[in-house]
């Protein structure tokens, strides 16, 4: 019976980036901090899921909020899963790298861009930490990147087909 290497089993590697994927909206991703900006007075800190970090970045998008921008990368990763699936690995490693720079710069930029708070006017959201569920997010397209990278390096070896 013939070993089948463990890279070669395609859509269990594609469920094990999913299964990241899944479980960084599931677990907490930001830490949120909201601060007067009159008085700087720091006051309450929220721990944002993974689902809401995703639902609020859609409607950043549509105020055009400069940290919404890293929202780009989920798209960027599922255009990603579906080049992988359909065999176009180049373009899978492209779209998985790009999402991953997408979605890292655009959210480590709420350090540096505040994000109104619509129930206080006098107040802004100010990201304060990066949390599990950020960082299983961004596995998944990474993790699907190096997997693409790793067959098309198997693919090119002249024994690899037999």
């Amino acid at each position: 019976m013939k070993k089948i290497p463990f890279f070669k089993r395609r859509l269990f590697l594609l469920g094990i980036s999913l299964c990241l994927y899944m479980m960084g909206l599931v677990f907490p991703a930001l830490a949120f901090e909201i601060v007067n900006y009159k008085t700087s007075h720091s006051g309450v800190m929220i721990d944002m899921r993974g689902i809401e970090v995703t639902a609020w970045g859609v409607l950043g998008l549509l105020f055009l909020q400069i940290p919404a921008i890293g929202w780009l990368a989920n798209p960027l990763y599922w255009f990603s899963c579906v080049s992988f699936v359909q065999k176009k690995y180049k373009l899978s490693i492209v779209s998985a790298l790009i999402a991953t720079i997408v979605g890292f710069i655009g959210t480590i930029s709420a350090y540096w861009f505040a994000l109104p708070n619509g129930s206080r006017p006098d107040s802004q959201i100010l990201l304060s930490k990066l949390l599990l569920g950020f960082w299983l997010w961004l596995a998944a397209p990474t993790f699907l990147m190096l997997v693409n990278f790793v067959y098309l390096q198997y693919r090119s070896r002249p024994n690899a087909h037999e």
